[in-house]
């Protein structure tokens, strides 16, 4: 005798289409949601694949309560249908967790690659490092910090583009082909850099890059050529940008950069004009404040420009007689006390060997200046040569006398003035005393 058909009741029974229809749309949602909560593909991943499992074994506890209730009974004609189902989306559950697990490696690699393209340069590398890569042998990351360099310098955020290129070149040394990449990206970076600041007028830190770029190992011939000619450019601009500011020591120092650094440029040429008024104008300075370093730019004037009004005037500024002058400290007298003349006289050739009579032969026909009551004394012009000082008195009584220090070693004159061109000779304060027996 047959068994009767008997439809399950309670638990056991089928669920309507709709309804199961709709339990699968909401696990396939929750499972997408889940996918996308966590902070990058890889933890939304664990997310999905831990909660399919739980899914998973808990639609597997339901189906064995299920069949406990009545559904495997042989006499429920849903049976084999309910079964079917529930185990296909059972073995689907286990399936997509299994597969999260097994995939989440992969897919710090997969997000990093999509966040390049999106040129969200910081999280791909993060991906990237969370999928194993690292330097020095990386070429995903040597890459994307290729990129992101490119990106900032197209950008014109030029000092951030060349950190990128410098993390490059320090940390992925097993990646020529992006090494080199990043050394031709910051030359260019650097060249376009100089030529904004050049644009802009910052002519300082403009030739500050060029240099730079001329500094590396990597700048090859033609490099060399095309930033040489925009650094000559820079440094002469800046010249003539300092000299309209009177600012003569500045031009001096970029003109001869120019002069000295790039002799082929055209501005090598151009400049000679306007560099000898640099020139007159720092040597001008120079003599105001300490003589001594004014003479070696009078002398470059009157020899290297020559050809300008400049030139003509250090030439001629050269060959002007300059005067000597000192200042006795200790002992001076006074003529109130009785005294005709108190002078010093610049003899030549000075020696204790010399005869008085030779002594004040020479003294009748050499310069002589007059030494005021405070000590100081100050002779005329002279030519440029070597004047040994002497100095003395003549009193009202007729007594004459006039002596000069010697040195007891070389038995030379010990106060000897070397007048040259342009500058004052200055013996400064003379310590010793006026007269060591008078």
């Amino acid at each position: 005798m047959p068994t009767p058909v008997r439809q399950p009741k309670g638990i056991a029974r089928p669920l309507p289409t709709w309804a199961f229809i709709l339990g699968l749309l909401v696990i396939v949602g929750t499972l997408i949601t889940l996918f996308f909560t966590g902070s990058d593909w890889a933890d939304g991943d664990l997310h999905l694949a831990f909660v399919a499992a739980g899914l998973a074994v808990m639609l597997l506890i339901v189906l064995g309560i299920r069949s406990l209730a009545g559904m495997a009974a042989s006499n429920n004609p849903q049976r084999l249908r309910q079964y079917v189902s529930s185990i296909l989306v059972i073995i689907i559950l286990f399936t997509s967790g299994g597969a999260g697990l097994l995939a989440h490696g992969s897919l710090h690699a997969a997000q990093a690659h999509f966040l390049e393209n999106q040129h969200q340069w910081g999280q791909a590398i993060t991906e990237y490092q969370l999928a194993g890569e690292k330097a020095p042998s990386s070429v995903d990351l040597a890459r994307t910090y290729d990129e992101w360099g490119e990106d900032l310098s197209q950008n014109k955020q030029f000092q951030a583009a060349n950190g990128k290129f410098d993390m490059v070149q320090s940390n992925f040394s097993q990646t020529p082909n992006e090494v080199s990449r990043a050394q031709k990206d910051e030359t260019q970076s650097y060249i376009n850099w100089g030529k904004q600041e050049a644009g802009q007028h910052h002519y300082t830190n403009a030739t500050s890059r060029f240099d730079y770029v001329l500094s590396l190992s990597y700048c090859g011939s033609d490099c060399k050529a095309e930033v040489s000619a925009l650094d000559a450019t820079a440094y002469y601009n800046q010249a003539e940008t300092m000299l309209s500011q009177k600012n003569y020591q500045e031009a001096v120092t970029s003109f001869k950069v120019v002069q000295n650094r790039f002799p082929q440029a055209p501005e090598a040429s151009k400049q000679h004009k306007d560099m000898s008024k640099a020139l007159l104008g720092k040597g001008k300075e120079d003599k105001s404040t300490l003589c001594e370093t004014a003479l070696p730019v009078y002398q470059e004037l009157a020899t290297k420009f020559a050809d300008t009004p400049e030139g003509l005037e250090a030439k001629a500024a050269l060959s002007v007689p300059q005067p000597v002058l000192g200042h006795f400290v200790n002992g001076v007298p006074k003529l109130s006390d009785g005294y005709v003349k108190i002078n010093a006289s610049l003899l030549q050739n000075l020696s204790t060997d010399v005869t008085r009579d030779d002594f004040y032969q020479q003294m009748a026909n050499a310069p002589t200046a007059t030494i005021s009551d405070d000590g100081h004394f100050k002779f005329q012009p002279l030519k440029p040569g070597t004047y040994d000082l002497v100095w003395g008195f003549i009193r009202n009584d007729g007594y004459e006398l006039y002596m000069f220090y010697h040195s007891k070693e070389t038995n030379q004159p010990i106060y000897v003035a070397q007048v040259g061109q342009l500058c004052p000779f200055d013996f400064g304060d003379i310590q010793d005393p006026f007269m060591q027996n008078n």
